[in-house]
């Protein structure tokens, strides 16, 4: 009996220093989203991109820092959408968390209030769905502040060239009542020809379900084409609600109404031929694309999404520019890799501007009665439906 305790310590000691040798340090990733509330769809693909970077990375070893191996870890923290809970989060993010940088948010007056924080304790903030143009513009003058996804006025810009080659005029807006549903209703103003007339513009605050009075004036001012500058849930309300007036007006939507998750609140049938721009749709026979769809179905057992696949671009060129910079921790190191980064994508080539904005492709992709989509613009990347 005597033998069996210094067995049993000489055991506990042996797996003891079995598990230092095999452990790794951890690199902690701040993340900020919504994941709860009204805009949680949005926050949820985000979450899902981030997740599936950091599983991807940690099952090959990690990353290597400065000749050490780290394992990534997530710090998720939700904002609701709510500016002062944004900031909130990145200040503790920042200061007790001590990340050395930090990732995503779905809201723009958010973004723009985390952005403070950000270059205030020099932690580099990037962002992957937020779309406000203002965010990135030289004004605002923050050298922490990253964008990867395309601002307003690229998607604007694409889907203005579209509607005016397609001649629908008069038009119609429905749009959310905030900076990014009035900002994109200025800029394709802005963008579309003096011939494409824009006969009514009607705003929504966030939570409304009920969009019967903008179907009445749509219709009242007989336009032709509706744009729904608006997200997933309530883009699928607002489509029903036209179709069971029936009234065959064209839709117009944004990114997130070209997946199936937006297929899934609607039919194929109610939305066959409406547009919406994109920088990443799904079924498209590029490399980089069908694999990642793969690796997400895999993981999450559906249809991946454009939201989802910015925030993995970006979770990566964090990493990478913390290997760069040869550091986990100095801030304004890693922000100056950022700045340099060079990095190829799912949603293409990722280089940042003068202003740490990135430029990716803007697709124009088309549903199908079958419930598949094609692209439909750029004219170099057309395809059969099926193919979007």
């Amino acid at each position: 009996m005597r033998r069996l305790v210094p067995l049993c310590v000489g055991l506990l000691f042996c797996l003891a220093v079995a598990a230092s040798a095999v452990a790794q340090d951890r690199v902690t990733i701040g993340i900020v989203t919504a994941t709860s509330g009204p805009l949680a769809a949005p926050g949820k693909f985000q979450v899902n991109g981030f997740k599936l970077a950091a599983d991807e990375v940690n099952k090959k070893g990690g990353i290597a820092v400065a000749g050490k191996a780290y394992s990534v870890e997530l710090k998720i923290y939700d904002t609701h959408c709510s500016a002062t809970e944004g900031a909130s989060a990145m200040e503790r993010l920042a200061s007790f968390d001590k990340v050395p940088v930090v990732l995503g948010e779905v809201c723009s007056p958010v973004a723009a209030a985390e952005a403070v924080v950000a270059k205030a304790d020099e932690v580099p903030l990037i962002l992957t769905v937020p779309t406000a143009a203002n965010l990135t513009e030289p004004k605002n003058d923050n050298p922490y502040l990253f964008r990867v996804n395309a601002d307003n006025d690229m998607l604007d810009a694409a889907l203005a060239k579209y509607i005016a080659a397609q001649g629908w005029s008069p038009l119609g807006f429905i749009a959310w009542n905030n900076d990014t549903g009035r900002g994109g209703v200025a800029d394709l103003r802005k963008l579309l020809p003096p011939d494409i007339e824009i006969a009514y513009v009607g705003y929504f605050n966030v939570g409304d379900v009920d969009f019967s009075s903008h179907v009445s004036n749509l219709r009242a001012k007989n336009v032709k084409a509706v744009l729904l500058l608006m997200d997933e849930e309530p883009g699928a309300l607002a489509t029903k609600q036209i179709r069971q007036s029936g009234f065959p007006v064209q839709l117009v939507g944004t990114l997130a109404m070209g997946s199936n998750k937006f297929l899934e609140r609607v039919d194929a049938k109610s939305i066959e031929g409406m547009v919406q721009y994109s920088n990443f749709p799904p079924a498209a026979e590029m490399p980089a694309i069908r694999n990642f769809n793969a690796a997400y179905k895999a993981m999450f057992g559906e249809e991946s999404h454009g939201f989802a696949a910015q925030s993995y671009d970006g979770l990566m060129v964090a990493l990478e520019a913390m290997q760069r910079a040869g550091t986990v921790s100095d801030g304004k190191a890693i922000r100056d890799a950022l700045a340099k980064t060079d990095h190829q994508g799912v949603i293409g080539h990722i280089v940042f501007d003068s202003n740490n904005q990135n430029n990716p492709p803007v697709f124009i992709t088309q549903w199908c009665g079958d419930g598949t989509r094609r692209i439909v613009a750029p004219a170099d990347a057309v395809g059969a439906c099926g193919t979007g």
